[in-house]
């Protein structure tokens, strides 16, 4: 992969970070995530959190594989990416739920795919490439869904905005692993 393509790829997937865009700063990550955090939420932005925590963690468990075993380096290098910032992004909406009183055991469960994403372990090379490409499309979709969900009830400012980010991080990363799918699946 080029250096201009890694650049590239770097920037859609890290593109839920709004320095320069004019958005609001997410919260900063670690013990103090839930300081500062507005308190003014209701069932949606509760629901939106509790349901997006179990999904990340699954996202996680599907890039994994990729982000070590991959055949190709442009996937290795997303799916790693992508394991960074869902684990970061779980850390700061576990912050949120403290900051609004509220505990993750009303947490939906992640979508029926554990089957799928138990598979993962025992594929390899460009089978492996091919069910993470799909599994991934699939889930960042369904991460698109909870975030737009959100933008259409949620009152919290710090919600709402990592919703956005979502939608837009998540929509190129659709547009991303299609193309990669689109390539390792060609003639």
């Amino acid at each position: 992969m080029s250096r201009r393509r890694l650049c590239a790829l770097t920037i859609i997937v890290l593109s839920w970070v709004p320095a320069g865009c004019g958005a609001e700063p997410p919260p900063p990550i670690g013990p103090s995530v839930s300081a500062g955090v507005s308190r003014d939420v209701n069932a949606t932005d509760v629901a939106f959190v509790r349901t997006l925590l179990p999904h990340l963690r699954q996202g996680i468990a599907i890039a994994q594989p990729a982000a070590t075993r991959s055949a190709r380096d442009e996937l290795r290098t997303l799916a790693a990416a992508i394991v960074a910032t869902q684990r970061d992004e779980v850390a700061r909406l576990q912050g949120w739920l403290r900051a609004w009183g509220q505990s993750e055991s009303a947490s939906a469960s992640a979508p029926a795919t554990d089957g799928r994403v138990a598979a993962l372990a025992r594929l390899s090379g460009t089978k492996l490439d091919a069910a993470v490409l799909d599994l991934l499309i699939d889930h960042q979709a369904e991460a698109v869904r909870l975030a737009r969900a959100e933008t259409g009830g949620g009152v919290n400012r710090e919600a709402l905005a990592f919703a956005r980010q979502v939608d837009a991080s998540r929509s190129a990363q659709i547009q991303q692993l299609t193309a990669y799918r689109d390539v390792g699946s060609g003639p």
